[in-house]
C-alpha cells in the first residue's frame, strides 16, 4: 500500500511541475511583442484631425486605452508645417473586443499652433462591418 501512495505522490508532483512550467513558458512571438511594446512605438491610427484644443486620433483599444497611454511628439518641418507622431507608451492588456476609440492630445507648444500637420504614424482604414 505504501508503494502505491508514493507512486501516486510522485505522479502528482510530476504533473504539478509539468503544468506550472507550461504556464510560465513564453512564446517567441510574445517575447518580440513585449520587447516592441516596451519602447515607444508608433501607433497605427485609423483617423486623424486637427481640433482647436489639440490633435484628435482614432486608435484601436481592447477596453483600457486612454490618453495617458500615449506620448505625442511634434516637430517643425518648415514655417507652415509640423509633423505629429503618436507613440503608445503602455499596452492595452484588457481582454475586451477590439474597437476604435478617439483620443485627444493637447498641443503644448505655442510655436506649433496654427500650422498644418502631417501624421507620421502608419494609417489603416476603418474596418467595415458586414451586415
Amino acid at each position: 500500500m505504501s508503494k502505491s501512495i508514493k507512486y501516486t505522490q510522485v505522479m502528482l508532483l510530476l504533473l504539478l511541475v509539468i503544468t506550472t512550467s507550461a504556464c510560465s513558458a513564453v512564446s517567441p512571438e510574445e517575447k518580440k511583442e513585449n520587447v516592441a511594446m516596451q519602447d515607444n512605438t508608433l501607433e497605427v491610427i485609423y483617423g486623424f484631425d486637427i481640433k482647436t484644443d489639440g490633435l484628435w486620433f482614432l486608435v484601436k483599444s481592447n477596453g483600457c486605452t486612454n490618453e495617458k497611454n500615449f506620448n505625442l511628439q511634434l516637430k517643425n518641418i518648415d514655417n507652415d508645417t509640423a509633423e505629429a507622431s503618436l507613440f503608445r507608451t503602455k499596452r492595452d492588456l484588457c481582454r475586451g473586443l477590439p474597437r476604435l476609440v478617439s483620443i485627444q492630445m493637447p498641443i503644448n507648444d505655442s510655436s506649433i499652433t496654427g500650422k498644418r500637420f502631417i501624421a507620421n504614424n502608419p494609417f489603416s482604414l476603418k474596418p467595415v462591418r458586414k451586415k
